[in-house]
């Protein structure tokens, strides 16, 4: 996916899903009314700084964030809860190291080279993290390092790849893919409400 086709993602007039309630999906619905927040471009010394922990891998994540340190998709408007973020290049130590304390892997346990990788990404308040492996045979492709369950294979085969499946099918990436930690609020309920239907404007959605 190109900047341009994310940038047009994001504008979607007003984003939203139509949910069920968790453990009673024959129930209700309700409509969860999201944004896409795209951050202003990265400093010059932030740009350094991917080109010199990327190396030969950061082309492309170093053009994407000379326009945008970061982002989150589908973030509720009523919690904090989010989909998908990209990280700000001053966020990367720190979830790197999070990362890397959870996973205390042998290199034999870990030939994709995820654990001296780099966090990108991550789906909020699950502690899981989008790394991108600097050294080895998948090196540049990213993987989604699920602490439940690790991964099978990678994410993306690069960031631009990332990109365009971290918006391609929302429900299926929010639900099945990463592990359908996102949970919406309706602000009233204790209920948590999960993704059934994406549209990019729901003012024009009945339940």
């Amino acid at each position: 996916m190109s900047l341009q086709a994310l940038e047009q993602f994001a504008k979607s007039p007003a984003p939203g899903f139509r949910c069920f309630a968790s453990g009673d999906e024959s129930g209700s619905r309700f409509l969860a009314s999201v944004r896409h927040i795209l951050n202003p471009p990265g400093s010059s010394a932030s740009i350094a700084q991917i080109r010199e922990t990327l190396g030969s891998h950061a082309a492309q994540v170093a053009d994407f964030y000379q326009h945008h340190d970061g982002f989150i998709l589908y973030r509720d408007t009523k919690s904090d809860a989010a989909g998908i973020e990209l990280l700000s290049v001053e966020q990367w130590v720190e979830a790197t190291d999070d990362m890397r304390d959870w996973f205390d892997l042998t290199p034999e346990e870990d030939p994709d080279h995820i654990v001296t990788g780099i966090s990108i990404a991550t789906v909020p308040h699950s502690g899981n993290y989008f790394v991108m492996p600097i050294e080895g045979p998948s090196a540049g492709k990213i993987f989604y390092a699920d602490h439940d369950g690790w991964y099978e294979a990678a994410f993306a085969d690069d960031f631009t790849g990332f990109l365009a499946r971290v918006t391609r099918e929302p429900v299926k990436l929010l639900t099945e893919d990463v592990g359908c930690y996102t949970r919406y609020s309706d602000g009233t309920s204790d209920s948590q409400w999960i993704p059934e239907e994406y549209f990019s404007d729901i003012s024009k959605v009945q339940l």
